[in-house]
């Protein structure tokens, strides 16, 4: 052993001693580890500490009542059960650490040294000193002579204390209902004091100090905090203690002396300012909620209950469980969170209430580095301890803390993404606590994997479950979240009844268009009441000639994932014209209105869709585009820009018919968008190839083969024949009443024969998406709006729109679409592209050349007769294997335009 060495095991021994109580009362011996580690024997003091942290936690757990027999537990189920009972993450990380080094040197092979047995006994001191500080009863052996309640409450201030990095000093139980803690921490060069009484009776606190001539508060320190907590408000100006330093504090109230909760709602009001009715709506807003939950043994969700938005919010928060809310854009999310946790009715079980803005945390911020960040502003405390306080209150099941906007927190919408940002919030995750988070994305809700990873079943991620155990939080106790999904409101005009947002509706009294709002057509009145808002700013301020330059800065930045704006940033990109009297602040800011505060000298577009309908501006031009393409990483898109766009129309030459240019184009599900490009003209066929075409291929194969047209790659004997087995027709392709019908039931093989017969090829799967979408990203050929009568689908079929894949399923299950068939291509006119390809939604899939060779499978596009109409958007892909036939799987051709 070196002497540096020798010189931290007595500094480690000396910190046990500190312990003796814990030590005498459990029957534990401190030294051993530490002769073990001078002896040599690293590996020693590894195990034997392995066995104190397996003792320790049995005494918790058996104090705390954990379900089960401790005794015969491993040190990993020991802390897997006593988690929900320590609320120190240093502490559960600790306990781990001490767990993977006694795994570690328990396996053959791995070199245990000395600085793992120095690590293992400075862990152990970690466990130590929290449940030292704490002055946990059952650990440290002292006869408890508190009443329950008021031991709980002390426990409560010695640990966030200990959070805080104060040693406990002092503690005497002065009666059942009183209790004196003296805490104290090196700072620097001097000892910071701090003196608590707790007791349930101002009165008695009187009596006590009265007759003591205030004795157990003279202690002999240096400057110091003091304070007497007391079970109800005292009355103001209530002072009965002659040197005034001495601080009297309700118990409820104590956190906002180190937790500025008053101030961090204040500001959270005057950040986000509440939604103003219409003067032409005379009916209050009401939003109405679906609460959505999901079935036991299928997963699937179904609506157990219909009724306001913030009365439900209001009745979840009051109990542990954890709440999804989800609504589009402007549907009134941001509002109704911010007045649940503002208003002091909103969470009557939660004294501590916390509203974090996801979007405005940076794309590589940590999930604590961002709550630091927005927190430390209302902590008077070191910022390095502000995310582990925090952490503390949630672990005490005393928060309501709601996360708003996750998924402007995540740089794409896959599971993938939101997997890990889940994992990265499940620390703010307990069983005590409500957390509260909001999306725009029903995809949270649709989608069985984000499902299972809600409703906590037994299918719930590994990667998620390992997290929440590393941040102190058994899955098994975790509340299952409460999914609600917003409604939009109904207005009463002209006797109709309107959908509206309460975005919609503040944008049309701010720019005194309510007749645009309070109107039957929705297709764009976002995007107009959007438009005349920043026209009416840019106007006002006679900056209407920064309106490209806010496209460059806004635009480029959200698709960049970037939301927050420095003032000098802003005055570079824009000018100081920007700003009055040439001085940059908040206070001169001329574009305020378009923005909002993101910290003292930041701001952040006052909605996202602000900053949405910019990028979609952007997005119009080819060469906006084109720019966005070359963004790393990739840009991000969602679906509001997507609409915003398709209705803005792109700024694209006249399109020639039937060729799709080359260029960038949106594609993509509404919860994956991306920017692709085509990169030559490709001219298509106007039509899916027919029965009558095809039988001119067969006619040519039978009299000289198909050699010359086959794919290097096809299956030896394969014949281009249609699968006349499959065929729900037989005289499909014999009789000629079908020649205008789509050639089916051919395989991928005989569909890139065929086209290369044409002289042609197969589309490739982004060829044929652009051709369907054209660059505006349109839903369907045609455009966005619901047609049943533009398509061969299901729902026109089955006589009513088929909204969910349930009912789909419910009408397949039930015999509806039994005579579902495919038509002739020619027999729906509006099922056209922008460039004049028809059919390409519904009716049948088509091939594609795009194949995925591992899988000896190719991409089909476009949906087909027996699919619901939200399956035959022109983003609907699908694999099927190249040999197979089916009625509902087609084909058409392409060539390189001239």
């Amino acid at each position: 052993m070196t002497e540096a060495i020798d010189d931290r095991l007595r500094r480690l021994q000396s910190e046990l001693e500190s312990h003796s109580r814990i030590a005498r009362h459990l029957g534990l011996d401190f030294d051993r580890p530490v002769r073990s580690l001078g002896d040599g024997y690293p590996e020693n003091t590894i195990a034997l500490i392995g066995k104190i942290s397996e003792r320790l936690l049995k005494q918790v757990w058996s104090h705390y009542e954990v379900p089960g027999d401790p005794s015969g537990k491993a040190l990993n189920d020991l802390i897997k059960g006593c988690r929900p009972h320590i609320r120190s993450t240093n502490v559960i990380n600790a306990l781990t650490d001490i767990q993977r080094l006694r795994n570690r040197s328990t396996h053959d092979g791995y070199d245990i040294a000395d600085e793992d047995g120095l690590l293992a006994v400075r862990r152990l001191l970690d466990v130590l000193d929290w449940f030292t500080n704490t002055g946990l009863t059952a650990v440290t052996g002292d006869s408890p002579q508190l009443s329950p309640l008021v031991e709980k409450k002390a426990e409560f201030l010695a640990g966030l204390y200990a959070t805080l990095g104060f040693r406990a000093v002092k503690r005497f139980e002065l009666s059942e209902s009183t209790v004196y803690q003296l805490f104290g921490r090196q700072a620097g060069l001097r000892v910071e004091y701090v003196e608590i009484m707790l007791s349930r009776s101002l009165d008695e606190l009187s009596q006590l100090l009265s007759a003591t001539s205030g004795e157990l508060l003279q202690t002999q320190l240096p400057k110091r905090t003091r304070f007497l907590l007391v079970e109800d408000e005292p009355a103001t100006g209530v002072t009965p203690f002659a040197d005034g330093e001495i601080r009297i504090i309700a118990y409820e109230r104590f956190v906002e002396t180190i937790v500025d909760v008053p101030g961090h709602l204040a500001a959270l009001q005057r950040v986000y300012p509440p939604v103003v009715p219409s003067a032409e709506v005379a009916e209050p807003m009401t939003i109405t909620a679906e609460l959505m939950e999901a079935d036991q043994h299928t997963g699937e969700l179904d609506i157990s209950e219909t009724s306001d938005a913030a009365e439900m919010l209001r009745s979840l928060a009051s109990t542990s469980a954890n709440i999804l809310v989800i609504g589009g854009p402007g549907s009134g999310k941001t509002t109704l969170l911010k007045r649940l946790v503002v208003a002091p009715e909103g969470s009557p079980t939660h004294r501590y209430r916390f509203y974090l803005d996801m979007s405005l945390k940076q794309p590589d911020e940590e999930f604590g580095d961002f709550v630091t960040r927005i927190l430390a502003p209302y902590m008077p405390i070191s910022r390095q301890r502000v995310f582990d306080v925090f952490l503390y209150l949630i672990r005490a099941g005393s928060v309501l803390c709601v996360l708003d906007a996750i998924d402007e927190a995540v740089q794409s919408t896959s599971l993938t993404a939101f997997l890990s940002l889940f994992a990265d919030v499940a620390q703010a995750l307990s069983a005590e606590s409500t957390v509260v988070m909001s999306s725009r994305y029903s995809f949270l809700a649709d989608s069985p994997q984000v499902r299972r990873l809600l409703n906590n079943s037994s299918l719930i991620s590994e990667q998620l479950v390992q997290q929440l155990h590393a941040n102190g939080v058994d899955p098994l106790e975790l509340p299952r979240f409460a999914v609600v999904r917003l409604h939009d409101l109904q207005l009463q005009r002209h006797q109709q009844t309107l959908t509206v947002s309460p975005l919609e509706v503040r944008l049309a009294d701010q720019t005194g268009r309510g007749d645009t709002v309070l109107t039957a057509d929705s297709a764009g009145r976002l995007a107009d009441l959007v438009t005349a808002r920043v026209g009416q700013i840019l106007t006002s301020r006679n900056l209407s000639h920064l309106q490209r330059g806010l496209e460059r800065l806004l635009g480029l930045a959200f698709l960049a994932d970037k939301t927050i704006f420095s003032l000098t940033e802003v005055c570079t990109e824009l000018g100081i014209e920007c700003f009055a009297a040439g001085r940059v602040s908040q206070e001169t800011f001329l574009l305020a209105p378009l923005f909002r505060p993101a910290g003292a000298d930041a701001v952040t577009p006052v909605h996202s869709v602000f900053q949405e309908y910019f990028a979609a501006r952007l997005l119009r031009s080819a060469e906006g585009r084109a720019a966005a393409a070359a963004a790393r990483p990739e840009p991000l898109l969602t679906e509001q820009v997507r609409r915003f766009l398709h209705y803005l129309g792109t700024e694209t030459p006249p399109a020639v018919p039937l060729v799709v240019p080359a260029g960038f184009y949106v594609l993509g599900p509404s919860h994956r968008l991306l920017l692709r490009e085509v990169e030559k003209p490709v001219a298509f066929d106007e039509f899916p190839v027919t029965v009558g075409r095809y039988k001119g291929f067969l006619a040519a194969v039978e009299r000289q083969g198909s050699g010359a047209w086959d794919h290097p790659e096809t299956p030896v004997g394969h014949s281009h024949e249609p699968w006349w087995e499959r065929l729900r027709a037989a005289d499909y392709f014999t009789d000629p009443r079908f020649d205008e019908y789509p050639a089916i039931c051919i395989s991928w093989w005989s569909a890139y024969a065929f086209a290369r017969f044409e002289g042609k090829r197969l589309p490739t799967s982004l060829e044929w998406e652009a051709a369907a979408r054209g660059a505006d990203g349109r839903l369907f050929p045609w455009g966005d709006m619901l047609d049943l009568d533009a398509v061969n689908c299901a729902d026109t079929w089955s006589g009513r729109p088929l909204v969910t894949y349930e009912v789909w399923k419910q009408e397949i299950d039930g015999g509806r679409l039994k005579e579902c068939a495919p038509t002739k291509v020619t027999d729906h006119p509006r099922n056209q592209s922008h460039c004049e390809v028809k059919g390409m939604s519904g009716n049948v899939w088509e091939w594609t050349e795009t194949v995925f060779d591992n899988l000896n499978s190719a991409v089909i596009c476009g949906g087909s007769y027996d699919n619901p109409y939200r399956a035959v958007q022109a983003s609907s892909k699908a694999l099927y294997v190249r040999r197979g036939c089916s009625n509902a799987v087609g084909f058409r051709c392409v060539q390189e335009a001239e």
